[in-house]
């Protein structure tokens, strides 16, 4: 008998970029373990680009098509799925990820969503899949249906009820997680992810799963992830001494890592060490992206010491707001501890990063201004605000949670996700929280705002030297933030045009509901609009990009008459206040040559 034919793809839109750029080490986890169960009974490929798949399909297709679902790709790959069932009626679609609920009174209307896609996996999905493609052997050699009975860690509708009133959903037991990880052979080691080297993918890392912590905003805050478990730290240096000559001549500097808690653990400390040897030798990575522990914070600073420049701590506070924290289930580390963080960092010449998330329940327009105010006070180097996704998978998404707080939500594209393939439009989008009980609609308006004034003004300093010269004066640069938003009334034409249409397409890329965001976009003119880049866009480093192209000089005017206001408030002499404005003026210049270049 024939090889069972299994293709596995994490796919990105790549209409107007790669959107997920990274090497889809996810499905090279579950391409491996089920490898390793069933040796030559089946024939694993695995794919990233939509193309390639879309070829693979028409020549060649495959017995099982497993598909990974993120809020960036899920409808990108239920299109795949609805072509792979044209070419052949009787293959076996499966999708995967975290964009899936936890709660089983969701899994239907997620399900029926996703007609072409015949099973989804639940959670981790090694072993759940590996149960899968048993029942697809079992199935081949005995006879029977792959959906009579339930297989562990799946969920699916029963096929004769998906058409029908009451569609039933079955659901097979969860599987354990995997505790030794090792059990899942690398796909880096055994050369399954060899062809991603490809000069367009930044690798990715996994050195542990879980979290210890609950974050109702997050997916794995499900007690399911409570536990962490570990891979080898032989086996993680064996992957990065892999990994950085095959990728330091091909112009990568990247590199992400998956942990969600990375630097937290003492083991951490070996794996910088192997990353320092391997920029050392091969120049790669100089740049690393992830994402720090929630606590034990003077650990990740000793720990990613070691990799100095190449990597950035975060601080991802999400709030500050005692009350939203509690409500979301999160605890931060203390603000005095941020202010000797950062000290100690910038001491070391190393930035850091502070993270909130606009639209939390419980917080208001005032509480979330005191958030910004307190980590631009504890001199962070940037302030990353985010808004709200409700995502599948996390509390967000449960009615009653909703409910409870007055979370209220809107739709929007996911960021250039997008594309037309084998002649279908696609569009992937999002849910993000527009309004809760304490905080308007018109407030999530008024914050957006606030958040492209410390993207674009205080978020990589480019006119830093106006806050300098404020603070010189008694004003910090959250008040400073403060008395540029209170006068910009009747800006400079170039900043007006900024702050108008970032006003706009702020409303305008919401929706009231999923299916009207994509019959506007499916239409010609509209569609053509997302292809040109005039919207779908991520809006705050658009506006951000259109301010120091091309109005910087608005900006240094707003900024210099802000700076001459507080000056003439705060000095008394009229001489001292002309030679400060004169100083002034000479900062806008300065600022105009550092520009310039």
């Amino acid at each position: 008998m024939k090889s069972l034919k299994v293709y596995l793809a994490d796919l990105t839109h790549d209409t107007i970029i790669l959107v997920s750029d990274t090497v889809p080490i996810n499905v090279g986890f579950v391409g491996s373990y089920a490898k390793k169960l069933f040796g030559h009974d089946i024939e694993v490929s695995l794919f990233k680009y939509p193309q390639t798949v879309i070829d693979a399909i028409k020549a060649d297709p495959p017995d099982v098509l497993a598909l990974s679902n993120y809020s960036w790709n899920s409808y990108l790959s239920e299109r795949m799925a609805q072509l792979a069932k044209q070419v052949n009626p009787d293959i076996v679609t499966v999708q995967g990820g975290n964009n899936f609920p936890h709660e089983a009174s969701l899994y239907r209307d997620f399900l029926i969503d996703r007609p072409h896609t015949d099973l989804y996996v639940e959670l981790e999905g090694e072993v759940a899949f590996s149960n899968l493609i048993a029942r697809v052997l079992a199935v081949r050699k005995g006879g029977g249906q792959v959906l009579d009975d339930p297989i562990n860690g799946c969920v699916f509708i029963e096929p004769s009820t998906r058409l029908g009133s009451k569609p039933v959903v079955i659901t097979g037991e969860l599987p354990e997680r995997l505790r030794e990880l090792d059990a899942i052979p690398s796909p880096y080691l055994n050369g399954m992810l060899d062809h991603f080297f490809d000069g367009r993918l930044t690798p990715f890392l996994e050195t542990n799963r879980g979290c210890p912590f609950n974050c109702s905003f997050c997916h794995t805050g499900n007690d399911y992830f409570q536990k962490t478990s570990m891979f080898s730290i032989e086996r993680v240096i064996e992957e990065i001494e892999y990994i950085a000559p095959r990728v330091s001549g091909l112009g990568i500097a990247n590199l992400h890592i998956a942990d969600t808690n990375f630097g937290m653990y003492p083991r951490d400390r070996d794996i910088c060490l192997a990353l320092r040897e391997a920029h050392d030798k091969y120049g790669w990575p100089s740049e690393i992206m992830a994402t720090t522990g929630k606590n034990n914070k003077e650990r990740v600073i000793d720990i990613t010491g070691i990799m100095g420049k190449m990597f950035s701590v975060n601080m991802s506070t999400q709030s500050m707001n005692p009350t939203v924290l509690a409500n979301v289930r999160r605890e931060n580390i203390k603000l005095d501890h941020f202010a000797k963080i950062h000290e100690h960092l910038n001491k070391q010449g190393r930035a850091t990063k502070g993270e909130l998330i606009l639209g939390m329940p419980g917080e208001t327009r005032e509480s979330f201004l005191s958030g910004v105010e307190q980590l631009t006070n504890s001199g962070i180097s940037s302030v990353i605000i985010y808004s709200l996704m409700l995502l599948h998978g996390t509390e967000f998404k449960n009615p009653d949670y909703r409910e409870k707080y007055g979370i209220e939500g809107r739709f929007r594209i996911v960021p250039l996700d997008f594309g037309e393939y084998d002649g279908v439009r696609v569009l992937d989008y999002e849910e993000v929280g527009v309004q809760t009980k304490e905080m308007s609609f018109d407030d999530y308006l008024y914050l957006r705002s606030f958040a492209l004034l410390v993207e674009v003004l205080y978020n990589s300093r480019p006119f830093d030297e106006f806050f300098r010269s404020a603070l010189s004066l008694g004003v910090s640069r959250f008040g400073m933030l403060c008395r540029i938003a209170d006068s910009l009334e009747n800006p400079p034409q170039d900043v007006q045009e900024v702050l108008q249409g970032f006003r706009a397409e702020t409303k305008g890329e919401l929706w009231d509901s999923a299916e009207e965001l994509v019959a506007h976009y499916q239409r010609d003119k509209n569609y053509e609009r997302l292809c040109n880049g005039d919207v779908g866009g991520n809006l705050i480093y658009k506006y951000k990009a259109l301010s120091i192209v091309f109005a910087a000089e608005g900006w240094m005017s707003v900024l210099s008459n802000v700076c001459k206001k507080i000056a003439s408030e705060e000095i008394e002499d009229p001489e001292a206040v002309k030679q400060e404005e004169e100083k002034i003026d000479l900062l806008s210049t300065f600022c105009r040559m550092k520009l310039a270049g």
